[in-house]
């Protein structure tokens, strides 16, 4: 049997609480950390708003009580258990919750709970996904929502029929829409995390600690895993080198950086590396993706960076590091100069460090060099030679007991990947005394012709060689080129589209903010402390756009004042106004014989009875005002207004 309270509420509110019902749960799902043996009592959401929205009777207080009860005891045992992670456990908790509520829906007041669980539900979606697919589900929830607040006034009052409310409807979404990205952009950017650490999964990356095990690049050489996007400064020649890390110590399975680190602090906006001219700089706009590790990356040798954060590390070999940025999507811009860099370590004994057996590799060096070679020289003949006897393969077997992998590459396998070919490149280099060391970071790139911008993957994971030759730091790289894959156009396309929305939404940070504010007072220069940039531009967006949105706001709901009741009760309320103005004792709580009573006090003349009587007749009487009887209203309002 159909439930009177469910037939007297509106299809579309209806059909509103099972679609915002229905986004909070899809928001939870699409971040595919739910676990799908947790997910399954969200099936219930497609019967229960089935009766829900065919009018049939809630199920018994009962059985929804027992259900609560049950899946309280679920939630801790899931928390602590299966998931055991409290956060995901409440996820879990919402979409059961909704399941519950779609089968006891009876009072207004029910509804607001679903809309508020699915406000939840987002929030907790948003710390774990940053995919554009939520993004379309946010602006879809916050529409819906605001709809379902208008109608659920409507409801209260009893006079969804009885009024228009697509413009009201209309309006306070434009607006919210418009506060949402006010809020946005202003509002400080912190640190930190809703729910105290980040629940966004980085992505796993090798050759960027202090210590790398030997072999660990073939496991992600195979990987097409966006790691960066890059957007150059100017048009510059391949190939592109992404310099990341140094490591100096081999013990023959696996690399070390043993260098120590130093502090840096930002001088103006930049963190200073070393002198540099910014006009003959390259200039590097590079948008992370969240990765393991706190390295930033750039073009050969990187002078200077521009970034959020008040400090970073860098050691004597210039590689530099950001522990703000470990874990998130982070932008920032870096400079890179054209010039060679000059060794400027005194010690350079380290570089010269070679673990035990290295007489195989002693005598090949030798073999392939001649004694009256220059440095140089012997560096790019094991270059070439490396290149030319060798094969790149990304399954290489493990070595025989006893013997080392660098062994095992040079004189027995004769195949490898990066790793393989530039370490024994500097061990080489080592026995022959001319220092060396590793670099790890990325090489080439995709171009993206729909965004300009390069696209660099796990795929791109490089390592090659740095020598000093005649008191400079020169690069080396001995692996031999490999064909990458070609990306077709809708993937590019729609890369571009998910860099667009990682760079402007995702990663919208205080350095963005510094930026908007230099923008809003070109005409002032403002000084050059970006603390203080970044809080001017906070507080002009805040004094120049929220009086003009609270403006707007203000002409709208004054022009809504009345229609929002209905033309009827409009009318009325604006005749109790009148009263009102004219000195009439009339108070929120006055009824319609009070205002009658009020209005012939004032003067206002007889009409003012048969109006009153008109409007209880159609208010609490509950009959439908003709069309003769609507123009008689109108003209009598008419002429009490006048």
């Amino acid at each position: 049997m159909p439930s009177v309270i469910g037939c007297s509420m509106p299809q579309i509110y209806k059909f509103l609480t099972a679609l915002l019902a229905s986004t909070g749960c899809i928001s939870l799902v699409i971040t595919g950390e739910m676990n799908p043996i947790m997910m399954i009592t969200g099936i219930g959401l497609f019967p229960g708003y089935y009766r829900f929205l065919r009018g049939m009777a809630p199920a018994p207080k009962w059985a929804v009580s027992s259900f609560s009860f049950l899946t309280l005891i679920v939630f801790f045992f899931d928390s602590f258990v299966i998931s055991n992670d409290s956060f995901l456990g409440v996820a879990h908790l919402t979409i059961t919750f909704q399941v519950i509520k779609s089968f006891a829906l009876k009072e207004p007041w029910d509804h607001l709970q679903v809309y508020f669980m699915a406000l939840l539900q987002l929030i907790v979606a948003s710390e774990l996904t940053n995919s554009i697919a939520f993004g379309i589900i946010f602006l879809l929830f916050l529409v819906a929502f605001v709809s379902a607040m208008v109608l659920s006034h409507f409801v209260k009052e009893g006079t969804t029929g009885k009024v228009r409310f697509r413009a009201p409807v209309f309006a306070i979404s434009v607006l919210a829409l418009f506060f949402t990205f006010l809020f946005f952009v202003s509002l400080p950017r912190v640190s930190g995390k809703i729910w105290g650490k980040s629940h966004i999964k980085s992505i796993r990356t090798v050759g960027f600690s202090e210590r790398v095990d030997f072999g660990s690049f073939g496991d992600i050489k195979a990987d097409p895993t966006v790691i960066m996007r890059v957007e150059l400064s100017a048009a510059e020649g391949r190939p592109y080198y992404w310099r990341g890390m140094t490591l100096n110590y081999f013990d023959g399975t696996s690399w070390a950086n043993t260098l120590e680190k130093v502090r840096i602090y930002k001088d103006g906006e930049l963190f200073m590396i070393r002198p540099f001219r910014q006009e003959d700089a390259i200039a590097q706009k590079i948008f992370l993706e969240p990765m393991d590790n706190e390295v930033l990356f750039g073009m050969s040798d990187i002078a200077a960076v521009e970034s959020a954060g008040y400090s970073m590390a860098t050691d004597f070999a210039h590689s530099l590091f950001l522990p703000f940025k470990k874990g998130k999507r982070f932008n920032y811009l870096a400079y890179s100069t054209r010039d060679s860099v000059p060794v400027a370590e005194k010690n350079l004994l380290r570089y010269l460090q070679l673990p035990p057996g290295m007489e195989g590799i002693s005598r090949l060096a030798k073999d392939i060099t001649d004694p009256g070679d220059s440095p140089d020289q012997r560096a790019q003949k094991i270059e070439r030679y490396l290149m030319r006897n060798y094969s790149y393969s990304l399954s290489v077997p493990q070595p025989p007991d006893g013997m080392s992998p660098i062994d095992d590459f040079l004189f027995n396998t004769r195949k490898g990947y990066c790793e393989h070919y530039a370490t024994a490149m500097i061990l080489m280099l080592r026995t022959l005394g001319i220092p060396s060391r590793i670099v790890t970071g990325f090489f080439g790139g995709e171009t993206n012709d729909y965004g300009q911008y390069i696209i660099v993957r796990q795929s791109n994971a490089h390592s090659w060689v740095e020598a000093d030759i005649d008191g400079i730091w020169k690069r080396f790289d001995p692996t031999p080129p490999v064909s990458e894959d070609v990306t077709s156009g809708i993937s590019l396309f729609l890369d571009m589209i998910r860099m667009k929305w990682g760079r402007y939404i995702v990663a919208f940070s205080l350095f963005d903010q510094r930026e908007i504010a230099r923008f809003m007072s070109l005409p002032f220069r403002l000084p050059s402390m970006p603390e203080l940039k970044s809080l001017r531009g906070t507080v002009l967006v805040i004094v120049f756009a929220l009086p003009a949105g609270l403006m707007l706001v203000w002409v709208i709901m004054k022009s809504l004042r009345w229609k929002r009741y209905g033309p009827v009760t409009g009318y009325y309320l604006r005749v109790r106004d009148l009263v009102r103005k004219r000195g009439g004792a009339i108070t929120p709580f006055s009824t319609p014989a009070d205002v009658s009573r009020e209005a012939v006090k004032t003067g206002m003349g007889s009409g003012i009875s048969e109006f009153v009587t008109l409007y209880e007749e159609h208010r609490f009487g509950g009959k439908i005002m003709t069309e003769e009887a609507g123009a008689n209203y109108k003209e009598l309002f008419r002429e009490l207004n006048n």
